[in-house]
């Protein structure tokens, strides 16, 4: 007996062990978990940690990964106001919040996990098909432009600054209806805008036209800035030349009157007026180097061999 013991002990332990298997379940930190009583949910579990349960077929467990998962869909060809077949490739972020509204929502065939996420996917995939159709609302320019000021594609996606809407708002929309479906949309955005291929050739020609329409505007606005700068230079200048004029005359003026006080001195003694016009013609011819030839009596060459006699008469006034 004795040496059975130990072999009763670990069987003991073995089966023990099965039972608290068959008894429990962990949740960890990010899952979240449903217990389902003959298929029907009998309480969620959000908390991490060791769980008790009934065991099978008793009850089961379904669990789900609460992190945030990521969605892609291509939506089928749309068109824009302006009449521009687009394709849109939309992503959406979202996970699970509230289990139990979940697993009611999308559970469909199977009962498992994976196969209730599938079913929400499926869901989520024909929302974000009916979000692409506010694509109709807006302009293929306002989509795909280098004008920040033209560039609306945040508010197709998300809505104004301040007034949310857009695709956004529409899948929010969707998500909330019918009492919920335990899923939070986390974000939303258009990870890639296209054309077809036979469109591509008419968006570059009316992107090129809509590029020459820009470049004859910025060429007459040019133009017209250009005449009115010049129009300004040249009212400038002739006020600038009228301004000199007037000062030119004023320094002539004054000019006149001085030379005024000398031709009265001149006139008062014309011998010295002589005089001096005969030094100052000494002065230009030889202000250089100068070999001149002359009779010593030519005036005013004869200056230079005989002063003459000066007298200089002064009016009292």
């Amino acid at each position: 007996m004795k040496k059975h013991i130990g072999s009763i002990v670990i069987a003991l332990l073995i089966v023990g062990v099965l039972l608290l298997y068959m008894v429990t379940f962990t949740v960890r930190w990010q899952e979240k978990a449903l217990v389902l009583t003959f298929g029907k949910i009998s309480r969620p579990e959000t908390e991490a940690g060791l769980k008790w349960k009934w065991p099978y077929p008793v009850q089961t467990v379904v669990k789900f990964d609460g992190r945030i998962r990521t969605l892609d869909q291509q939506t089928a060809q749309t068109q824009t106001r302006d009449k521009t077949n687009v394709i849109a490739t939309v992503y959406v972020n979202w996970k699970i919040v509230e289990p139990k509204l979940f697993y009611e929502r999308f559970r469909k065939g199977g009962t498992s996990g994976d196969d209730v996420i599938y079913e929400a996917e499926k869901t989520l995939r024909g929302w974000l098909a009916g979000s692409a159709n506010i694509i109709t609302e807006y302009n293929l320019g306002e989509l795909v432009t280098e004008d920040a000021e033209k560039f609306k594609l945040p508010e197709l996606e998300k809505g104004k600054p301040g007034q949310p809407g857009g695709m956004l708002a529409y899948l929010v929309d969707k998500v909330g209806v019918d009492g919920g479906s335990g899923i939070k949309i986390v974000d939303l955005g258009i990870k890639r805008l296209g054309v077809p291929d036979f469109v591509s050739g008419k968006v570059f020609e009316r992107m090129k036209a809509d590029r020459e329409a820009v470049v004859v505007t910025l060429l007459s606005e040019g133009a017209s800035e250009a005449e009115s700068i010049k129009g300004k230079a040249d009212g400038q200048a002739k006020e600038i030349e009228a301004e000199a004029r007037a000062q030119a005359k004023n320094i002539m003026g004054k000019g006149d009157a001085e030379a005024a006080q000398y031709y009265a001195v001149f006139l008062d003694n014309p011998q010295l007026a002589n005089y001096l016009r005969k030094l100052e013609t000494l002065r230009k011819t030889l202000n250089r180097r100068t070999t001149v030839i002359l009779d010593s009596e030519s005036a005013p060459y004869n200056l230079l061999q005989k002063l003459p006699q000066v007298k200089a008469e002064m009016k009292n006034k």
